[in-house]
């Protein structure tokens, strides 16, 4: 069995995690929300270039 392990090495802290753990839940809705828009954005211009293409 191959195991692939990502990430940082146990005990590290990393400042999203701190984010994670620390933030407010009015500061992570509105950060989840900016994140969720702009992938949105970018999904529809990958579906937008697709289909270019196939024009």
């Amino acid at each position: 069995m191959i195991s692939i392990k990502l990430g940082l090495s146990k005990g590290v802290k990393s400042s999203f995690a701190d984010f994670i753990r620390d933030a407010k839940s009015d500061q992570k809705k509105r950060v989840y929300s900016e994140v969720l828009t702009e992938a949105t954005k970018q999904q529809n211009l990958v579906m937008m270039k697709a289909e270019a293409k196939r024009t």
